[in-house]
C-alpha cells in the first residue's frame, strides 16, 4: 500500500536545509569578483592596444619621436620632410677641417671644399627606419613561425620606438664625396710642388767640353694624397694629412766619366799606322776631325738610368780611311809571260807586283775600340792605331817562272775562217789578240769573257753577222765566236774538264762538225774551262790570215792522260722552214738579197774519253741542241718572188 512521504520530507524553517543556501550565495558573489576582475583587464588591454595601433597609425608615414641627425630633429616628419630638414641644417657639411702639409706649407681644407656633402636619401632614410625592422617571416616556417616571427619583430620595434621615444636616438649622417673636386684641387697644389728633373747633358763647343750635371726632381703623388685627405673627410675628425711627394730621378745623371773621355780623346791628335809591304807609312787625324768623328749617345746601367758615352760616326771614319787608302793601296799585277815552242824558253815580259789593300772595315774597328771605350783615356797616353793592310801576292809571280812548270806544248786546237768577210776576219783578229800570253794558275778557271772584255767599238770590234733572236743579223763583233769556238777545242783536245760551253742556236758552217763549237755573249754567255794540270798553263793564240786559220795553243806539263773524241752522234734532225722573203724599198728595182742560208736541226752528242796515266777514265759528254733554221731573202720593189714565202 502506498504511503506518501512528502509530509514526511518536510523541514521545518531554519532547519538543517538552511546552510546549503549560504553557501551558494558566498560562490556567486566570489565568480562575480573575479569575472569583475577579467572583465577589467580586458578593458585596460583593449586600450593599451587601442593606444598602441592609434600610436603606430599616427607615425604610419612619419619618423617616431626622439630621432634625431647631428642634432637635426626629425620626429613626426615625412620621409620627404626629413630629408629636406637635413638638407637645410647640413649644408654646407659641418665638420673640422682637414690640414695638408708639406714641409712648411699648409693647405686647409673644409669638408665643403673636399667635396663632402650630405647623402640626404640616405640620412633620411635610415632615421626612418628607427623603429620599423619588422620583415615578412620567411614562408619555410609555417604559420606558427611566422605568427611568432611577427611578434618578435613587433617587439623589437616596440621597444626601439620607447628607446627613442625615453633616451633619444641620433643617426650619423651619411655622406657624399665628389671626388673631381678634391683632384682638382690637388692638381693646383700639384703646379707650384711639382718639379721637372733635369738631364745631364754634355755638349762640345770648339773642342771645349761643357759638361751639366742631372738634378733630381719632385712630383705630386696626387692619387695617394687624394686616399688619404678622402679618408680623413670621411672620419669627420679633422687633423693634418701629409702631401704625398715622389723624387724624380733624371734618367742620364752623372756626365763627369763621359766629359773626362771626351777631353782625354780630344786633347791631341791620333795616329793612325799602316804598315805594307814595301814599308810603313803615318797618318796624324788632328784634334777637329777627331770632333767631327765624335758623337754622344746614351747606354743603360742596368739600373733604370742610362749614362752618356762618346762613340764615333761609322760613316764618317770610314769616308776618311777609304781617303787614305787611295795612297796606301796598290793593285796586284801578274807578270805578263811569253813562252818559246822552239827553245822551250819561258819569258818575263812584264814583272809581276805585289798588291796591296788598306783594310777599312777592321780599320773603323780599331778606331772605334779606341773612341769608345769605357775607360776615360789619359790625355798623355800614346793613341796610335794600326790599320791593317792585306797584302796580295800575284797568282803569276815573274820571279817564281822556274817553278810554274811552263816546258811544253799540251793541246791545241784550228779552225778555219778563210773566206770569211774582211770585218769577220778583222773581229777574229782583234778578239785572238787578247790571248796572246793567258797564265792560268794550277786549279784556277780561265774564262773567255774575262779576257776577251767587252765586244764594243770602243775595243776594237766592228760589225759583222750575228745571231740574234730568231735570224742573222748585223751587229757588233761577229766572228768572235769563232774565236771562243777555237779555245774550246783546245781544251777539248787537252782533256781540261769544261766548267761551261754554250752551243749555237743553229749550225755554223765556220765551225765544221756539229757539237764542236762554243758560243759567247759577254757578259752573260761564257766558255770556261779549269786547269786540273797541276802546274801553271799558258794560253796562246795564232792568226794565219793567209790560210785563214785560227790556233789556239795551250802550253805547260804533260798530264800523260789520254783523250779521245769520237763522231758526233746526230740525231732529231729537222727539216728547215720555207724560205721567207722580205720587201726592202731600199734594194733596187727586181734586186733579191739572200741574208740567211737554211740549216737543217738537228742534236749532237759528242763523247770525250779522257785516261789518266794511273788508268783511270773519265767520260764527259756534250750535248748540243740546233734549232733548224731557214734562208731570208730581202727583195726590191717588183722582184720576182714566190707567192708564198714560207712565212
Amino acid at each position: 500500500m502506498a504511503q506518501s512521504l512528502a509530509p514526511d520530507r518536510a523541514l521545518p524553517a531554519g532547519g538543517p536545509l538552511a546552510k546549503p543556501k549560504r553557501r551558494v550565495r558566498a560562490q556567486r558573489v566570489r565568480w562575480g569578483f573575479w569575472l569583475f576582475l577579467l572583465l577589467l583587464l580586458g578593458l585596460l588591454t583593449l586600450a593599451a592596444i587601442g593606444g598602441v595601433a592609434a600610436y603606430e597609425f599616427r607615425y604610419l608615414d612619419h619618423i617616431y619621436p626622439g630621432v634625431q641627425a647631428a642634432g637635426i630633429p626629425l620626429a613626426g616628419l615625412t620621409l620627404g620632410e626629413a630629408e629636406q630638414a637635413i638638407q637645410d641644417g647640413l649644408t654646407p657639411y659641418p665638420g673640422p677641417p682637414v690640414i695638408l702639409r708639406y714641409g712648411e706649407r699648409t693647405w686647409s681644407f673644409t669638408p665643403d671644399s673636399l667635396g663632402v656633402a650630405v647623402d640626404v636619401r640616405a640620412t633620411a632614410t635610415e632615421a626612418f627606419g628607427v623603429g620599423r625592422s619588422t620583415l615578412p617571416s620567411p614562408s619555410g616556417l609555417g604559420l606558427q613561425g611566422a605568427v611568432l616571427g611577427q611578434l618578435r619583430g613587433l617587439e623589437r620595434d616596440l621597444t626601439a620606438q620607447w628607446q627613442a621615444l625615453r633616451h633619444g636616438y641620433s643617426v650619423a649622417p651619411k655622406t657624399l664625396i665628389e671626388e673631381g673636386k678634391v683632384t682638382y684641387s690637388l692638381m693646383r697644389i700639384a703646379r707650384d710642388i711639382d718639379l721637372a728633373p733635369r738631364e745631364g747633358s754634355l755638349t762640345i763647343s770648339g773642342l771645349d767640353v761643357i759638361a751639366v750635371p742631372g738634378q733630381s726632381g719632385r712630383q705630386v703623388d696626387v692619387e695617394e694624397t687624394r686616399q688619404a685627405l678622402l679618408a680623413a673627410a670621411r672620419a669627420g675628425q679633422g687633423g693634418g694629412v701629409p702631401l704625398l711627394v715622389q723624387d724624380r730621378q733624371p734618367v742620364v745623371t752623372s756626365v763627369a766619366d763621359a766629359a773626362a773621355q771626351v777631353s782625354a780623346l780630344l786633347s791631341q791628335p791620333l795616329a793612325l799606322v799602316a804598315k805594307g809591304s814595301d814599308g810603313t807609312q803615318r797618318f796624324a787625324v788632328d784634334r777637329p776631325t777627331l770632333r767631327q768623328w765624335l758623337q754622344l749617345t746614351t747606354a743603360p746601367d742596368g739600373n733604370g738610368r742610362v749614362t752618356l758615352r762618346a762613340q764615333m760616326d761609322r760613316e764618317q771614319v770610314t769616308a776618311y780611311l777609304q781617303e787614305l787608302g787611295a795612297q796606301v793601296n796598290r793593285p796586284v799585277q801578274n807578270a805578263a809571260l811569253d813562252f818559246n815552242p822552239s827553245t822551250k824558253k819561258l819569258t818575263v815580259l812584264k814583272p809581276s807586283q805585289v798588291g796591296q789593300v788598306m783594310d777599312v772595315k777592321a780599320g773603323v774597328v780599331a778606331i772605334e775600340a779606341v773612341i769608345s771605350t769605357t775607360q776615360p783615356l789619359a790625355a798623355t797616353e800614346p793613341r796610335v792605331i794600326s790599320v791593317p793592310v792585306t797584302i796580295v801576292q800575284p797568282k803569276v809571280d815573274g820571279n817564281k817562272v822556274a817553278e810554274m812548270g811552263i816546258v811544253d806544248l799540251i793541246s791545241q786546237g784550228t779552225t778555219v775562217f778563210k773566206g770569211s768577210s774582211n770585218d769577220r776576219a778583222h773581229n777574229i783578229a782583234t778578239a785572238a789578240g787578247k790571248f796572246t800570253n793567258v797564265v792560268v794558275p794550277p786549279g784556277e778557271e780561265f774564262s773567255f769573257d774575262s779576257n776577251v772584255g767587252d765586244v764594243t767599238a770602243a775595243n776594237g770590234f766592228v760589225e759583222g753577222l750575228i745571231i740574234a733572236a730568231e735570224r742573222t743579223a748585223v751587229g757588233i763583233g761577229g766572228g768572235v765566236c769563232q774565236v771562243s769556238t777555237t779555245a774550246f777545242r783546245a781544251a777539248l783536245y787537252g782533256g781540261f774538264p769544261i766548267t761551261q760551253r754554250y752551243a749555237h742556236g743553229y749550225v755554223v758552217g765556220w765551225y765544221g762538225k756539229p757539237g764542236m763549237d762554243a758560243t759567247i755573249s759577254t757578259p752573260d754567255v761564257d766558255f770556261r774551262f779549269r786547269n786540273d794540270s797541276g802546274h801553271y798553263i799558258l794560253i796562246k793564240s795564232g792568226v794565219d790570215t793567209a790560210k785563214g786559220e785560227l790556233t789556239f795553243y795551250i802550253y805547260g806539263t804533260s798530264t800523260g792522260r789520254k783523250v779521245e773524241i769520237a763522231e758526233p752522234v746526230i740525231t732529231n734532225v729537222k727539216d728547215s722552214p720555207a724560205p721567207l722573203y722580205q720587201l726592202d724599198k731600199t734594194l733596187g728595182a727586181g734586186v733579191v738579197k739572200q741574208v740567211d742560208w737554211a740549216v737543217k736541226g738537228l742534236d749532237a752528242l759528242v763523247v770525250r774519253k779522257v785516261t789518266d796515266p794511273d788508268g783511270k777514265v773519265r767520260e764527259d759528254k756534250f750535248v748540243s741542241h740546233y734549232q733548224p733554221w731557214r734562208a731570208i731573202y730581202m727583195y726590191g720593189p717588183g722582184a720576182d718572188v714566190p707567192a708564198s714565202s714560207g712565212g
